[in-house]
């Protein structure tokens, strides 16, 4: 009785792959995994970059303020103004899921769409802030297709279930939507996509 060598057995497996999966082992044995060298005496080696991760509704606290000039008019306007609390850097881009909130925290369909057009990423260092510009058409309470609740709360990441914005002295105490639109997020307080 003989035995198959390790190398005889290894031979014989390699050549029931097709040629293609022979090919492929060879270019992966050429190219392989990126070498590396161990830096000469002296030089120092730079530590990849990583970016921040992205900023979770948790690391964020909000803030409603109302946009001067609009109190009783048809449209009204406000920033939500998102404050990074998290104590690390993280990034946020494109629109925050906002909705209306009645004070039992039941959320409100009211129509909503984004509009704008997205800025690129923002990194948010800790305690600071971006905004996101909201504007809503006004209705009388109690009429159809009148939504009226007491905050607007707000996501920005799928997973989580959403948190209230606190309002303002100047921001209303009672909203009233018939729609509203969202503006992207924004480096400065002033930018306007509306």
């Amino acid at each position: 009785m003989t035995r198959n060598t390790p190398r005889a057995t290894a031979v014989r497996t390699l050549m029931t792959f097709s040629p293609a999966l022979l090919g492929a082992a060879v270019v992966v044995g050429l190219v392989g995994v990126p070498q590396t060298s161990e830096a000469a005496a002296g030089e120092t080696t730079a530590a990849p970059v990583v970016a921040p991760a992205d900023c979770l509704t948790d690391d964020l606290t909000g803030t409603l303020i109302e946009v001067p000039g609009r109190a009783g008019a048809a449209v009204r306007e406000a920033v939500l103004q998102l404050t990074n609390t998290s104590g690390r850097t993280c990034q946020v881009q494109g629109w925050a899921e906002v909705a209306l909130v009645t004070p039992p925290g039941e959320v409100l369909d009211v129509p909503t769409r984004m509009i704008g057009a997205a800025a690129s990423v923002i990194d948010l260092q800790p305690e600071t802030s971006t905004w996101s510009r909201i504007e809503w058409d006004t209705c009388a309470d109690g009429s159809a297709g009148c939504g009226t609740g007491v905050a607007l709360q707000f996501i920005v990441d799928p997973a989580a279930a959403g948190s209230v914005a606190d309002l303002t002295g100047d921001a209303p105490q009672e909203l009233s939507m018939a729609a509203m639109r969202v503006g992207p997020f924004q480096i400065t307080r002033d930018a306007s996509p509306l």
